[in-house]
Formats: C-alpha cells, structure tokens, sequence
C-alpha cells in the first residue's frame, strides 16, 4: 500500500514538474506579457550587463526573438533570410528584427540611474503586415538585490491619441543605441504621416520633451492667415477625433484657453482646414458635419456647415442672417459653396443633418 502510494507521488510530481517546465519553455505573447508583468519582479539577476538583463526577462517571459538573439548574440545585419540582429554591449543595446511581413522585433537597452540604479527596457513588437503592435516594458535593477523590480511611468503607459487603427496599436518605440532619448511615433490611419513623442533622460526616466505633429507650421499658418491678428495665434493643444466615422481621424487644435480653434483634414497627407473658430464664434457638430457660428457684425449673425465624405470636404453651407427692418426679423441667405441657392434648398439641407451633437473634446498638451 505505501509503495503504491509513494509511486503515485512520485508519477504526480514527474508530471507537475513536467507541466512546469513545458510552461517556462512556451513562448509568452504580449498580450500575457502585458496582464501580468508589472506584478512579477525578477530575482537572482547577478549585473547590469545588457545581455544578462535580457535573458533574466526572457527566462520569465519568453519571446521567440529575444530567445534567437541570445542564442547568438552576435552584430548580423547582412543576412537576408533570417534576422537583422544589433549586439552593442557597450553602449547598453541589443535589437532583432525579423526579416519580411508579420514577424516580430525586439529591442532593449539600459540607463545608469542617479541613485546608483539601472533602468532596463524592452520594447517587444508584434507585426501585422507593416503595421507594428507593440509595447515597452520597464525596470528598475538594484545591483545589490539582484533585482528587477517593474517599473510604470508615462512612457509605459503610452496610449496612441487615436486608440487601435488596422486592428493594432499602430505605435514604433525606438530605444536608444547611441544616446539616451525614446521616440515613439503613432501612425495615423489615412494620412500616411505620424505624430513624433519624444522622451529625454532626466537622470532617472525617460521624460516626454515634445510632441512633433506633421505639417504642423503649415495648419498654425492657414489658422493665422485666415483671421490676420494682431499677435500670431500658437495652439497648445490636440485631439484626434473621427467626425465622419471613417477611420480617419480628424485634428482638433486649440489654444490655452479655447478662444482660438480650428479642426484640420490631413487625409492623404494633405493639410485641409475645416472649420475654425475665435473668441466670437463656435463649433456646431452634427453627425458627419463640422459646423461653426457666431455674429459678423451687427444684425448680422452667420453660420457655415462643412459636410465631410472620407475625411475630405464634400461641400460647405453657409447660412448669412442678417436684420430686414422693413419685415422686423432676421432673414437667411444660403451658399452652397459659395453659391446663392434658394431658402427651400438651404433649410432643407440643414434640417437633413440631423441632431445637434454635444461633443467635449479631450485634449492632449502639444507641449509638455
């Protein structure tokens, strides 16, 4: 009876134990990485050596190319058919790319901390055709614990300003080989441009430093030249926000205090101004309308609603009020793109738009 007993413990634990190592052999996906790795700090980490931090991850969350690269650490960028791998040891660097579509990367590197710590980051990518899903994970190493203690902070909590396009987090992290700041870019579906964050080393962490929107200069202009001011209008803050519902975002920018917007179509990569307002008009929306409203002078009250099809101006309405004393009221001149058309037509259209919406934007700073 014992020896069946103790033979049946011994089969149970072979097969726990079996369980457990055909566990820490299977490959971890970001997805599991991401649930799970703040709350696993790694033990038994004997230096700061860029490779020895690595395989410590890897030991813990296993990738397939953060296993090749250990398998053979070694600087390969010539090889066409297997993986484009960077071991610079001293510069605390490594990176591998797998070559062709729907592959993966992975990169890390370390910074010297002030307190006499290092930071270690991976930033692993997950490929679907050219688009990268992909996420930074942080540590703080403590030589004298020989410890990996996770680590968050506005870099690893990064969120792309227009959450998932073509089903990923369209989102590149670039580590530093030479140097020490990070560079995210987030591409944005339909405008074949991407918005820069920049992060700079402040002793402890990477810090966001600034924020580079494409073609930037030429939207604060076309704002500017509409409205000739006396001091140049500079906006401080974004949203990227679909008004039409085509996956293409729009770009709303504002200033400190709201008094000075306007809302941008960069579809294709070119700069068109929708809509804009100042301190005497506002926006109106509608579902796939941009509109905005306010007095021009006085008995003269005007409203210009701009109709949107992917993300580009399909025509804009003007409704031009203004104080008929012979007949006491306000009465309504239409435009159709610039164009006279009847009060008929004019009404008709406005009342096709539908309810108004009431939308509050949530801005992002342009400058940290």
């Amino acid at each position: 009876m014992k020896k069946n007993f103790l033979r049946m413990l011994v089969v149970a634990f072979m097969l726990v134990y079996s369980a457990a190592a055909s566990y820490a052999q299977r490959n971890s996906s970001i997805d599991e990485i991401n649930r799970g790795w703040t709350g696993r700090p790694i033990s038994g980490v004997q230096n700061g050596n860029i490779l020895t931090l690595l395989t410590a991850f890897n030991k813990t969350w296993r990738t397939v190319p953060a296993t090749e690269l250990l398998a053979h650490p070694v600087t390969n960028t010539d090889d066409p058919d297997a993986y484009s791998i960077v071991v610079d040891r001293p510069n605390g660097y490594v990176s591998i790319q797998e070559l062709g579509d729907d592959g993966e990367a992975l990169s890390a590197c370390v910074w010297k901390r002030t307190n006499g710590h290092k930071l270690f980051a991976v930033v692993y990518t997950r490929y679907r055709g050219v688009f990268p899903n992909t996420a930074i994970y942080l540590y703080d190493y403590d030589q004298s614990k020989g410890k990996l203690t996770p680590e968050q902070s506005e870099l690893s909590r990064f969120k792309p300003s227009f959450g998932e396009a073509y089903g990923v987090d369209a989102v590149n992290v670039k580590l530093p080989q030479h140097g020490k700041d990070v560079v995210v870019s987030e591409y944005i579906m339909g405008w074949g441009l991407s918005i820069t964050h920049t992060y700079v080393w402040d002793g402890m962490k990477p810090k966001l430093s600034k924020i580079e929107i494409p073609s930037y200069g030429m939207m604060e202009n076309k704002y500017n030249n509409e409205y000739q001011f006396e001091n140049k209008i500079r906006f401080t803050k974004y949203e990227l926000r679909d008004f039409d519902e085509d996956n293409i975002p729009e770009l709303w920018l504002s200033n400190e205090n709201d008094e000075y917007q306007a809302i941008f179509s960069l579809a294709n990569g070119k700069v068109r101004m929708l809509a804009s307002t100042y301190y005497k008009t506002h926006f109106m929306f509608y579902p796939g309308v941009i509109g905005c409203a306010g007095g021009c002078g006085t008995g003269c009250f005007s409203a210009t609603y701009t109709v949107l099809n992917n993300s580009l101006p399909l025509y804009s309405l003007t409704d031009m009020q203004s104080w008929d004393y012979q007949k006491d009221d306000m009465v309504s001149t239409y435009y159709k793109n610039e164009k006279q058309i009847s009060s008929s037509e004019g009404t008709h259209l406005i009342e096709s738009y539908g309810k108004p919406l009431d939308i509050t934007p949530s801005m992002r700073r342009l400058r940290p």
